[in-house]
């Protein structure tokens, strides 16, 4: 379901899937991310630990919200 809004998104918005960062906190939004060819943010302070998150290989994987913008800024 994840992985239809995201490109539903991309497509109402005129966004390529490239340029679109999904932060989450869910190996699920993990995976729809992947699934969408959208880069993911893994969050630690969510609904999953950081193991489970990072078993599932996002793009960046960060445990405090002043990490999200450098992230964010290198890619």
């Amino acid at each position: 379901m994840a992985k239809i809004r995201l490109l539903k998104i991309s497509k109402t918005e005129n966004i390529q899937p490239e340029e679109i960062v999904y932060i989450g906190d869910e190996a699920r939004d993990i995976s729809a991310s992947k699934k969408a060819k959208v880069k993911v943010i893994a969050v630690t302070w969510g609904f999953n630990s950081r193991e489970v998150l990072s078993d599932y290989q996002p793009d960046a994987l960060v445990d405090k919200p002043e990490e999200l913008m450098a992230v964010i800024n290198n890619f």
